[in-house]
């Protein structure tokens, strides 16, 4: 079975359910995850070698939390 097959196979008889403003914190979602990248390229490149990541680990986590919170909206 194909991976498309079983997407659509487990895909079949659900509810579909449709998450407004989901735009703007994956947008930042991704942006952050760029972040991330070019931070460890200079570490791993030795341009850099210290990195104050507490606002990073604080974005983080406050987008983790409005996931949790769409999350929740959803399974209701």
């Amino acid at each position: 079975m194909t991976m498309t097959d079983y997407i659509v196979q487990c895909a079949l008889g659900k509810e579909i359910v449709r998450v407004d403003g989901l735009g703007e914190i994956l947008s930042e979602l991704k942006g952050q995850g760029r972040n991330l990248n070019q931070l460890t390229m200079l570490a791993n490149m030795g341009r850099i070698s210290v990195v104050q990541g507490e606002d990073l680990v604080m974005a983080y986590g406050k987008m983790c939390s409005q996931l949790e919170k769409i999350a929740g909206e959803v399974e209701r």
